[in-house]
């Protein structure tokens, strides 16, 4: 798969201009394949549709590069950096938010794009990235909340309920501050607020469900 991304020709153009067309087609195949315009794509990006399509000739070349893209980008700058050594779930998660944040400013509809594409793949028979996606979801699952230290936990309190409620808590707010519509500027100028936030979380977290 990364052997497919370094080779395309378009890794021979300017960063810059190449981000500008992975967000916008990350952006419009958020709507779903069908729903995806390359008009609107091109508009965005700020390029002509010749010049797309000498780079993907076709819709679908462009929406295969996008998901080998994706999850390579989710792979190397989130999974892989996670820190599976650290016990304690509110400095993993912690960590695991940051690394997110982190992506979702250089890529603000990475998420968005994923998702749909995850959806989209499972329900097409003739996916070729299914199992891609699958295999992405099992690694999760399996390394998320492995070699946690359930002893900080105050007596009474069920750690795994605990954990499901800081994760979805957590998870839910990191996601409103994904950036979306907004420019990604102003994301980065709020950033430090964001961060001062979610500390404050974790502090409540702690009071609550630890010793």
């Amino acid at each position: 798969m990364l052997d497919e991304i370094e080779s395309h020709k378009i890794m021979a153009m300017e960063p810059e201009k190449r981000d500008r067309i992975i967000n916008a087609a990350m952006r419009e195949f958020s709507k779903g394949f069908k729903n995806a315009s390359t008009d609107e794509i091109v508009k965005e990006a700020g390029i002509s549709k010749g010049l797309l399509f000498h780079y993907f000739g076709s819709k679908e070349k462009l929406y295969e590069f996008i998901i080998l893209d994706s999850v390579d980008l989710m792979t190397t700058n989130y999974f892989d950096l996670i820190n599976y050594e650290q016990t304690d779930i509110l400095s993993r998660i912690w960590q695991m938010t940051l690394l997110k944040m982190d992506l979702s400013r250089k890529y603000p509809l990475l998420f968005d794009f994923a998702a749909a594409a995850y959806v989209h793949e499972k329900e097409n028979p003739n996916s070729k990235f299914a199992d891609t996606f699958k295999d992405i979801q099992a690694k999760v699952a399996a390394n998320a909340f492995k070699n946690i230290d359930y002893s900080v936990f105050k007596d009474g309190i069920n750690p795994e309920k605990a954990i499901n409620i800081i994760w979805w808590s957590l998870m839910g707010y990191a996601n409103s501050l994904v950036p979306g519509e907004k420019e990604i500027a102003d994301f980065k100028l709020e950033y430090e607020r964001y961060l001062s936030e979610m500390q404050e979380y974790f502090d409540i977290f702690k009071k609550i469900f630890y010793r």
